[in-house]
């Protein structure tokens, strides 16, 4: 058995797996997931980046999975070793509530972040120009100038306005803005890296490696962000880190969903190459919202350096207990050889 995750339109999702991709695991050796994955992959000829890929990445982080249960070996020992035991996190929040205030609560939030031992944080902006370069001063005022500050943009902006909020905050140094524009604007992600000094990140919600080749040819990213549940799964993920290594470009994986995904992330974290100073990448998303089916699968805490500690038991690296999930289970079924 094995565990996977795709969080995006699962029930999509849901009948993809069931009508289209399980076949092509359903009674294969778990032993050679690339076969499977590149079975999976034939099913997806007129969806090379889409729904597709999102589901297959469920099937494959699974496969995986149950590669390492089997033979007794953590992922990263499977992709040919970890290149490191800990990586630094970086709390990722908080979620800008509805409502007249869109910033209330966020200084708690940030200081709460400090407090539960991150040295970095990535916040989220994007609401207008002075309420987001008032939050951005706080944010750099309550981590400290040794810390690793972010923002997200969540693709809410403009060209101009992105290099407006650059160049009023450049005493902030901040380390990336991420996702100022539509993801697949790859256009206009290279007028803005021509204008400003700070790096753009990206890439949470590319499908396949090609559409990652795309901004690597435009230089237009400087930290790809694949996410496991989206892009194609651990084999895809690593096809896109080896194409980041010919381009000597940092990957930092984008982590969403449940806690199958983070730790899935966290494997793939281990064994990625390092670049960069500010920040060394790989760096690790820790989402800091509320989220029970993250938490109540693997809730780990920062060091006194700010890094968590990967897992090493086999597959995910460790045991996952369904009946944690009992009450958030909403549909349930079965596909059979």
């Amino acid at each position: 058995m094995g565990w996977g995750e795709t969080w995006a339109y699962p029930y999509a999702a849901a009948e993809l797996i069931k009508r289209n991709l399980a076949q092509y695991a359903l009674g294969k050796s778990v032993t050679n997931p690339r076969l499977i994955h590149q079975a999976m992959l034939s099913a997806a000829v007129p969806d090379r980046r889409g729904q597709t890929h999102m589901a297959l990445s469920a099937l494959d982080i699974a496969v995986w999975d149950a590669f390492g249960r089997s033979s007794g070996l953590s992922i990263s020992s499977l992709l040919g070793g970890a290149l490191r035991k800990e990586i630094l996190a970086y709390a990722s929040g908080p979620l800008l509530p509805a409502g007249e205030d869109r910033y209330a609560g966020f200084e708690q939030a940030v200081e709460g972040f400090i407090a539960d031992g991150f040295q970095a944080v990535k916040i989220r902006v994007g609401i207008g120009a002075k309420e987001d370069i008032r939050a951005i001063e706080a944010a750099r005022s309550i981590v400290g100038d040794d810390a690793t500050l972010m923002i997200d943009l969540n693709e809410a902006s403009t060209i101009a306005d992105t290099v407006a909020l650059a160049d009023a905050t450049r005493s902030s140094r901040l380390a990336w803005i991420e996702e100022p524009l539509r993801h697949d604007n790859i256009p206009g992600y290279r007028r803005i890296a021509e204008k400003i000094s700070v790096p753009l990140s990206g890439g949470e919600s590319f499908c396949g490696v090609q559409a990652f080749r795309d901004v690597m040819v435009d230089g237009s990213l400087a930290v790809l962000q694949p996410d496991l549940a989206i892009c194609g799964g651990i084999t895809e993920a690593i096809k896109i880190a080896g194409l980041a290594d010919a381009f000597d470009t940092g990957v930092a994986p984008h982590v969403w969903g449940t806690g199958v995904n983070f730790l899935a992330s966290l494997q793939y974290a281990s064994v990625l190459s390092a670049y960069g100073k500010s920040p060394s990448v790989p760096i690790f998303e820790y989402d800091k919202s509320y989220n029970p089916l993250r938490a109540k699968i693997f809730d780990p805490r920062p060091d006194s350096k700010g890094n968590i500690a990967v897992p090493d038991g086999p597959g995910l690296g460790i045991d996952i207990e369904l009946e944690a999930l009992d009450e958030y289970v909403v549909e349930s079924w079965e596909v059979a050889a």
